[in-house]
């Protein structure tokens, strides 16, 4: 019944370490030890106001589709992409608004989720270095910006979210 010529396909992954996750399993870290920290913009007018005022904080831009038929968000969320693909923030496309909420506990919350930004990890801030030091970057961070930087230029897959 099997051919041995197949070959078996790996979940797509990312990291250097041995036990690798999948990566809705990095966005799930990543945007969990981001609130802890409270390094989260929620929603796409307050992450289009706070990107308009500070365009090199946000490591992240993780957006979830429109609705159909709701032009004017899809046109702003085309606008927020071009804007963060301009500023070299990562894009992430995520399948759904709601597990966004879930992921981070909000299930009950009638806010705006279909637009995270995750900012960078605080710095140090009595240095006089203007550069991010990316060495304080988590490991599922920077197994996202591996992610990211794989499909830099292509159409970015949607990434199915966890359902819890």
């Amino acid at each position: 019944m099997y051919d041995e010529s197949v070959v078996s396909v790996k979940t797509e992954t990312f990291s250097g370490a041995a036990a690798k996750s999948p990566i809705s399993q990095c966005i799930r870290t990543v945007l969990r030890r981001a609130c802890v920290e409270k390094r989260l913009t929620i929603g796409l007018l307050p992450a289009i106001q706070y990107l308009s005022k500070n365009t090199n904080g946000a490591l992240f831009c993780l957006t979830a589709a429109a609705p159909p038929g709701d032009s004017a968000t899809h046109m702003q969320e085309v606008l927020l992409q071009a804007f963060c693909d301009e500023n070299d923030i990562y894009v992430i496309k995520v399948d759904s608004e709601n597990k966004l909420k879930r992921l981070l506990g909000f299930c009950k919350t009638p806010m705006d989720f279909s637009c995270i930004l995750v900012h960078y990890p605080y710095a140090d801030p009595f240095s006089d270095s203007q550069e991010i030091d990316l060495s304080i970057l988590s490991e599922a961070e920077k197994d996202l910006i591996d992610h990211c930087d794989t499909n830099w230029g292509t159409q970015m897959p949607v990434i199915k979210l966890p359902e819890k």
